[in-house]
């Protein structure tokens, strides 16, 4: 991701002049030219914390405020400054907020050109100081902001409170400015009592052209005693795990296991990498990318490995759009029927991402001799993938070799090097099928007459149980097919529940997806549960290619609110169908027989379930029943 170089430093010194005061309010150091990329996010980090050299054409802005101007005090300030030997690019007045005079200089070094270094810029601050001292016949003493700490800020999430966030090195008052922010109050809540600097990488509008900076600026009450540092934690397996994003809804740190929040989920269709939902079962390795090698073997094939380098340089680069989506997503709408085993995500186990890489097939057909006839012949079933992290996970041949299944050895994610939290030189994409097939990290990949060992295919991790299981004594889980294709799926993202509508129609938004490639060809929405009926508008994703519609698909919808409703609770209920059609029950009900063996817990095919009731499993994985929101109601 490219960020801006625009590093701040403020000073602020006071000196009398004559009878008056002048202030030296601010000083930037302003290196305001196009934004540079890093080769990986945390060398971005590193430059973050530290000042970088200048480059010809760059300039740094001076400013200080005078309690009474008078005529000619800026030329005369201006003529000092030049005699230092800097450049003024640009003088000029302007008003503070406080009314006072507000001089501005533009400078730059006047032999290099280019803006102010850090020493520079120290030397530069002495400067402005002594043509202080020769225009006021006063001296100039610091007058430093009060200093708050992290958890200082972090105390302050609410407006009566005060909403803090910070910023670099310094802490801000956004309170007032929070129901005005241009990208919704929802978005700018999300970093009260943090420090927005994640966000702004996301959201590069604020670092760009703009007064995004100033107006932080001026809502500024003091400075940042404890700016983050890196952890130093060698003894923890954990401790190279990157930085993340603090937007995310975290559910375990060790491994890390974060959801996308609604209010950042529509924002794009394909979704930010910092805030892609993140599902570990171990730490993320550390890569040398140079000496990455991947083993590709098994039965009916030729042993080969390749290189990072032999990927790109060897095949074709091929991109798919998929969402991926963990088994348990929704599991925590089954837990509030009986506790399930698993984390408790909500609907944010799900993101989108545009896949860059070559297909599997071509490099098991063509590089390794994997052909039709040698599966066959060798009775190959199953494709597996082993991780660099111990994650061992397989599909079934069919899947890997088909032209339409699009599996993606994929080292690119919307248009960048795969990041290293998303599996990073190369990770597996398994369109249409659940989250854990998708190997992050790979670093085999071996043609087998069996499904792959381990807990994550044979064990209890990814299989449905009927409702009546409560434990496992004496059944055969191998018996259990393993999860692969997921099925229909939707979720109201707004508005958001337990919130408060006004207008007469309700402005309903949210996504559908279904696994195996099945589009989504309707979304049906109710306020009277399900008696009546409306349709949403498929937005983003409803052209997909037929059985390759492996992203989800945005919607939205003006729902009118009942005579009936209007001023009370109402519950917004939402349903999809995919390209399947399966039957649309409108009560689906299920009876549980205690003696009945058990069985896989299958969600319906093309559309979804009622109630999660009959979908409740063990495991708490394929929770796709109608998604239900409740809201008030505010009649005029």
């Amino acid at each position: 991701m490219a960020i801006s170089r625009r590093l701040v430093q403020r000073f602020q010194w006071s000196a009398s002049l004559r009878d008056s005061r002048i202030v030296l309010d601010r000083t930037w150091l302003c290196l305001s030219a196009a934004a540079l990329a890093w080769s990986d996010y945390e060398s971005r980090r590193r430059s973050r914390q530290s000042f970088c050299e200048t480059e010809p054409g760059r300039s740094s802005i001076i400013k200080f405020r005078v309690d009474n101007d008078r005529p000619g005090l800026l030329s005369e300030a201006t003529e000092v400054l030049k005699k230092q030997h800097l450049n003024i690019k640009d003088a000029r007045i302007s008003t503070a907020d406080d009314s006072r005079a507000e001089h501005v200089y533009i400078v730059q070094d006047k032999l290099s050109g280019a803006g102010l270094s850090e020493d520079r810029l120290a030397q530069a601050v002495n400067q402005v100081r002594e043509a202080l001292r020769q225009l006021a016949a006063g001296d100039c003493r610091a007058e430093p902001w009060p200093r708050y700490c992290s958890a200082d800020v972090a105390k302050h999430t609410t407006p009566e409170q005060g909403i803090w966030v910070s910023y670099k090195d310094g802490v801000y008052d956004i309170t007032k400015f929070v129901a005005n922010h241009p990208g919704g109050t929802d978005k700018i809540m999300l970093a009260a009592g943090k420090a927005i600097d994640p966000f702004w990488r996301i959201y590069q509008q604020h670092t760009g052209r703009g007064n995004a900076l100033e107006l932080l600026e001026s809502m500024r009450i003091g400075d940042l005693s404890d700016p983050p540092q890196a952890d130093d934690r060698s003894s923890c397996p954990f401790s190279t795990d990157p930085e993340r994003h603090p937007g995310l809804i975290f559910h375990n740190n060790k491994p890390c296991n974060a959801e996308l929040p609604a209010e950042l989920m529509l924002d794009a269709w394909l979704t930010p990498n910092p805030v892609w939902f993140i599902r570990h079962h171990h730490p993320v390795p550390i890569m040398d990318h140079d000496q990455y090698r991947l083993v590709v073997d098994g039965v009916g094939t030729k042993s080969v490995t390749l290189s990072l380098e032999d990927l790109k340089s060897r095949f074709l680069k091929r991109e798919v759009v998929a969402t991926l989506q963990c088994g348990g997503n929704r599991r925590s709408e089954l837990d509030q029927i009986e506790k399930t085993s698993g984390i408790p995500w909500g609907f944010g186990a799900m993101s989108t991402a545009k896949w860059g890489g070559v297909y599997l097939r071509e490099v098991l057909q063509h590089c390794a001799g994997l052909s039709h006839e040698n599966v066959e012949a060798f009775e190959v079933k199953h494709i597996i993938f082993k991780g660099l992290d111990s994650m061992e996970a397989s599909i079934p041949v069919q899947k890997a070799l088909s032209p339409y299944g699009d599996v993606l050895l994929a080292y690119e994610m919307n248009g960048e090097s795969l990041p290293k939290e998303h599996g990073a030189p190369v990770r597996i994409i398994v369109p249409g099928v659940v989250g854990v097939r998708n190997v992050k990290w790979v670093g085999k990949i071996t043609a087998s007459q069996e499904e792959a060992q381990g807990p994550w295919q044979r064990g209890i991790a990814y299989k449905g149980f009927s409702p009546n299981v409560k434990e496992l004594t004496g059944i055969d889980i191998e018996k259990i097919p393993s999860m692969q294709d997921l099925p229909v799926q939707s979720a109201i993202v707004f508005p958001k529940a337990g919130s408060t509508v006004e207008l007469d129609d309700i402005e309903v938004k949210g996504f559908a997806w279904s696994g195996g490639g099945r589009g989504i060809v309707r979304v049906d929405l109710s306020l009277d549960d399900g008696k009546t009926w409306i349709t949403a508008d498929l937005q983003d994703g409803k052209d997909q290619a037929y059985n390759r519609a492996w992203a989800w698909t945005f919607w939205e919808a003006s729902v009118p609110v009942p005579d009936s409703l209007k001023g009370k609770d109402i519950t917004i209920l939402c349903r999809a169908v995919d390209s399947a059609y399966s039957s649309l029950a409108a009560k689906v009900r299920v009876q549980v027989v205690a003696e009945r063996p058990p069985c896989p817990s299958m969600s319906q095919r093309g559309t979804q379930p009622e109630r999660p009731e009959p979908l409740w499993n063990l495991r708490g994985l394929n929770c796709n029943c109608w998604h239900r929101v409740s809201i008030r109601h505010q009649d005029d």
